[in-house]
């Protein structure tokens, strides 16, 4: 009797279910197992794998048995992502990732199979085996829509739980032709790194050549910013109190750059000049929509001179 409630309260912490290893680390024969099965308390559910009649449990009993008696498994996916407390991410879902060699299920659990889930992306949640927050984030492009992994990744990025480094070094492990959401994940990523870090004289003559193609006044280089000479505007007409300033790469990785820009902006307004800001991605990729921008603010500036 105090071996089944021992095992009963095992198989409740795994949403009612038990491996025939587990119930032999508690003393049970094959027989026993079997006189179990005949007699209906358990119900034999696959090869090593039976239910305790009477037993139930939620998502997170299910996720404890997959991860008890799948073969390496972790929580992954939708189920990672609630572990993490990842926003806008449905909750509820039970889903873990195996190795590819593993034939086996769980019942009512969402079961991946893959070749790159390597140590090192694997953390503990709760005590359970859980895909970190970068690889959880790239296996979400493969069950939702690409809007709502954006809008959590951004919300990872900026809360600082994840740098956009770790979600590139995760993509670039497990990126390949075939791989679902892989797609998604490169054009999210290319849109917030783009190219690396643009030095100043390349970003000069980008930016240069770009308003010189479109009739844009040129604008001077490096112009001390009136609020502090010590820093400076990097496109500048100061006649207009208008300025350009050029982000080498689009997604700010850490919050002092970003608590820098917004302190700048105040301070521009305060002096009444207008700063308009561009990503590498605009300049390169979106050039006529920079011309017709700059273009309005300095005709609206010349307007009230």
């Amino acid at each position: 009797m105090q071996r089944d409630l021992e095992l009963g309260a095992l198989a409740a912490r795994q949403a009612g279910f038990i491996s025939g290893l587990q119930a032999t680390e508690y003393g049970l024969t094959p027989a026993a197992i079997r006189w179990r099965v005949e007699e209906k308390r358990w119900t034999r559910v696959r090869n090593g794998l039976y239910q305790v009649n009477g037993v139930n449990g939620d998502a997170r009993g299910l996720l404890r048995g997959a991860v008890a008696i799948l073969p390496d498994a972790a929580i992954s996916h939708e189920s990672a992502a609630e572990l993490h407390a990842i926003p806008l991410v449905p909750r509820g879902n039970a889903a873990v990732t195996v190795h590819a060699r593993t034939t086996h299920g769980y019942p009512g659990v969402t079961v991946h199979r893959s070749l790159d889930l390597a140590t090192h992306q694997i953390v503990t949640v709760d005590d359970l085996r859980t895909t970190n927050i970068s690889r959880t984030l790239i296996d979400l492009a493969a069950v939702c829509k690409k809007g709502l992994v954006a809008r959590a990744m951004d919300e990872m990025l900026a809360s600082g739980r994840v740098r956009i480094e770790e979600l590139v070094s995760v993509f670039e492990e497990t990126a390949r032709p075939g791989r679902t959401g892989s797609k998604a994940i490169r054009e999210l990523l290319r849109e917030r790194v783009g190219d690396e870090l643009v030095s100043a004289s390349k970003l000069e003559q980008v930016g240069m050549d770009l308003f010189d193609r479109g009739g844009i006044p040129r604008p001077v280089w490096q112009f001390p910013a009136p609020w502090n000479p010590d820093e400076r505007i990097d496109f500048a007409w100061p006649r207009h109190l208008a300025g350009v300033e050029g982000d080498g790469r689009r997604w700010h990785t850490r919050v002092a750059d970003f608590e820098r820009d917004r302190r700048r902006d105040r301070l521009s307004l305060l002096h009444r000049w207008t700063i308009l800001r561009f990503t590498w991605f605009d300049f390169t990729k979106r050039p006529d929509e920079v011309l017709a921008q700059v273009r309005q603010l300095l005709e609206q500036r010349e307007a009230v001179r």
